[in-house]
């Protein structure tokens, strides 16, 4: 299925950008799974994105939805913007 791959990726790669950089959907999904999993962990140089990271495979079924659709939602955007030039 494709998603799965999707979401593997987003998982890796893009995750702690959208849920530290953006209020809305993606944040408030995995709001509770930053807590539970970074909370301690001190803000600033990285240190949030590093943790959640470490901890991808942790994460709730509804943070990793959250994040699948955010990036579908963000390359469906750049197909869009890239053909209207």
């Amino acid at each position: 299925m494709f998603l799965k791959p999707t979401l593997a990726v987003a998982v890796v790669v893009i995750f702690p950008s959208l849920v530290l950089a953006e209020p809305g959907p993606v944040r408030q999904a995995c709001e509770n799974d930053l807590k539970a999993l970074c909370g301690s962990v001190q803000h600033g140089g990285g240190r949030l994105r590093d943790c959640m990271k470490e901890h991808r495979a942790q994460l709730s079924n509804a943070c990793k939805v959250a994040i699948a659709e955010r990036m579908l939602e963000r390359k469906s955007n750049k197909s869009g913007n890239g053909s209207a030039r």
